[in-house]
């Protein structure tokens, strides 16, 4: 037994070491491609143009991009504090934020009682598939909160309360609420309730404009990168050209239906968020881990989302990491396709945006099997949990009707029957 404990013991040292010596490796590669391509600091750029409106405790509400919520703007604001260069400081902050990701899955990991390595190199790989966009925009942070909350499933407090830190950074992570199971679910959401108030309250009074971004959110309009977008792309395939432009931070489709399209996907999403939240919340999913769930869940926001940037693919693959750790994880297929989509999104940015935006056959191609494959990830994420509930429900069905059949009529009226 001895042995056997130190053989293991032995593979998993191996298996650590080299997932972090890949996570090092990929790292390099992103950050060093910043200076091949300095348009990636463009990001970094804006968040500067922000810093005195923060400094001086007020939201940058003037400006359309400013569409985050309030927490967000702790994390431009904290690089300033450091005695080095902004945007240095800002790609080293998000670098710790992974490198945190990295180690909360390694140690997962390593106490699972059915443990996969696959969660492993997906995030230790993350750094080559989703490129160097990875470190010069702040979805990692929200990211680092919303595996957190997977990950602390057992401890439904905790959870809630990374959930809600993730919340007020950019809204999706407040998803993982829904992933968890039914038994935890109070709980996790009372401490998310507590944590969000307590946290919006302290900013609220301290920044002037907390709640400002809502007004550019709700006017934003069909990405060019989003799903939505499709059918406008292809229609370039057959002679036709696509309007866009510039607007609220992003390139946007500027032609007839495009709010109707955008409307449309948007209620397909809502729905199906819906009713995973109602298969959860009646105990149907109980069978299926928070990770798989989170990632249907996520996912389903994304495809459908009238936006889908490029640093997107980090909460995508994120959560398909703190998924796929489990062996028994239904999202294996899923998170390799995710692979696929990320290092199809650089392509489109940060590699080729003007060929893409001119609408060039060759890249309008890789943007429809960009979102086709974002569109089947999704499919079978929501297929894979829905036989997952379908079969939960049988089950319940099942042992209910043999309890009725195996339990004897009570005295009260086996004594009414001897009577008559």
């Amino acid at each position: 037994m001895s042995t056997a404990i130190a053989a293991d013991r032995v593979h998993a040292t191996r298996l650590y070491t080299l997932v972090g010596l890949t996570w090092l490796a990929t790292r390099a590669i992103a950050v060093g491609a910043i200076v091949l391509l300095p348009r990636l600091l463009d990001d970094i750029d804006t968040y500067r143009t922000w810093l005195p409106a923060l400094r001086a405790a007020a939201f940058p509400d003037a400006d359309p991009k400013w569409q985050y919520p309030p927490g967000a703007g702790a994390v431009v604001l904290g690089p300033d504090l450091l005695p080095v260069d902004y945007a240095v400081a800002f790609v080293g902050l998000c670098l710790v934020f992974d490198l945190a990701i990295m180690a909360a899955l390694i140690t997962a990991h390593s106490r699972r009682a059915h443990p996969a390595a696959m969660g492993l190199w997906l995030w230790a790989a993350a750094g080559a598939a989703i490129g160097p966009i990875m470190v010069t925009r702040f979805d990692i942070v929200p990211a680092f909160f919303a595996v957190a909350a997977i990950l602390l499933v057992a401890r439904p407090a905790w959870s809630g309360a990374a959930a809600a830190v993730g919340f007020l950074l950019k809204l999706w992570p407040a998803l993982m609420i829904l992933a968890l199971p039914r038994r935890r679910t109070r709980s996790g959401v009372i401490w998310f309730a507590v944590t969000t108030l307590v946290l919006l309250l302290v900013v609220t009074v301290t920044f002037d404009g907390a709640l400002s971004f809502l007004g550019n959110q709700r006017a934003r309009g069909l990405q060019v990168e989003s799903t939505g977008s499709i059918p406008y792309w292809l229609f370039t395939l057959v002679g036709g050209r696509i309007a866009s432009g510039m607007d609220y931070g992003s390139m946007q489709v500027q032609m007839a239906g495009a709010e109707a399209v955008g409307t449309i996907v948007t209620v397909i999403g809502l729905a199906l968020l819906a009713l995973i939240a109602w298969w959860r919340l009646n105990g149907r999913l109980d069978g299926v881990s928070a990770g798989d769930v989170g990632v249907t869940l996520v996912l389903v926001m994304v495809a459908s989302s009238r936006v889908y940037s490029p640093q997107f693919n980090v909460w995508l693959i994120a959560v398909a990491a703190a998924a796929t750790i489990n062996a028994l994880s239904r999202m294996r297929t899923v998170a390799a396709i995710l692979v696929g989509v990320a290092v199809l999104t650089q392509f489109v940015y940060p590699l080729f945006p003007t060929n893409f935006v001119d609408g060039e056959a060759w890249i309008v191609l890789i943007q429809a099997v960009r979102i086709a494959g974002l569109v089947g990830a999704t499919v079978l994420a929501v297929r894979a949990i829905a036989l997952a509930q379908r079969s939960a429900h049988r089950a319940t069905a099942d042992a209910a009707a043999t309890l009725s059949e195996s339990t004897p009529p009570d005295i009260g009226t086996r004594t009414t029957t001897s009577a008559d």
